[in-house]
């Protein structure tokens, strides 16, 4: 049995931002003003998606061995980056703004 969870949001800040979907470390620049929708589909009964922002950018846990679909403006986006260069960028420049 498959189940999907959805999460929609919108960028509303003045720039752009970049989205982290792990475990994957796949990464996506989001648009300033752009509209998001991710779909994570498993086999799990219970598809988790938790979401953790921080400042330039936000990172999606997604839990399970579960397809992860990113769409910005009703277009999807491909997974083609698996790195952990900006996450960490990101968590560095939340750790110095403290």
């Amino acid at each position: 049995m498959y189940d999907c969870q959805e999460l929609q949001f919108i960028n509303g800040s003045p720039s752009r931002i970049l989205l982290v979907i792990e475990p994957r470390s796949s990464e996506f620049w989001i648009e300033s003003g752009a509209t998001v929708r991710v779909l994570v589909r498993g086999t799990s009964t219970t598809p988790r998606l938790d979401v953790e922002y921080l400042s330039g950018g936000l990172v999606m846990y997604a839990s399970g061995s579960g397809q992860v679909e990113v769409y910005q403006n009703g277009r999807r986006l491909a997974q083609y980056k698996r790195t952990r260069n900006m996450a960490k960028k990101l968590v560095c420049k939340v750790a110095a703004s403290n």
